[in-house]
């Protein structure tokens, strides 16, 4: 599925080397620097990351596995989205 971060009446393709990463960590890590670049570019949107949220979601989260693995990815999905939530520009 293709996702768009939608800025004003801009859409941008969220890239497709953020979810290509065979661990969620690295997905995150590239999803962080994706967004930051787009902050600076663009500055700061409503809904700032959610896309980029539910691409590593679809991803890497089984909705039928409740494993310790599973719940450690959701844990680590649940923070990086708190991040895109409170992310201000100076929180890197």
């Amino acid at each position: 599925m293709i996702y768009y971060e939608k800025i004003g009446r801009k859409r941008i393709k969220v890239p497709k080397y953020i979810t290509d990463a065979k661990r969620i960590e690295t997905s995150i890590k590239r999803g962080k620097l994706w967004l930051r670049k787009m902050a600076m570019k663009y500055g700061l949107w409503e809904n700032f990351g959610r896309n980029v949220v539910l691409a590593i979601n679809d991803k890497f989260i089984d909705i039928s596995s409740y494993t310790n693995e599973m719940n450690r990815n959701r844990k680590k999905l649940k923070e990086f989205d708190e991040w895109c939530l409170t992310f201000s520009g100076y929180n890197y």
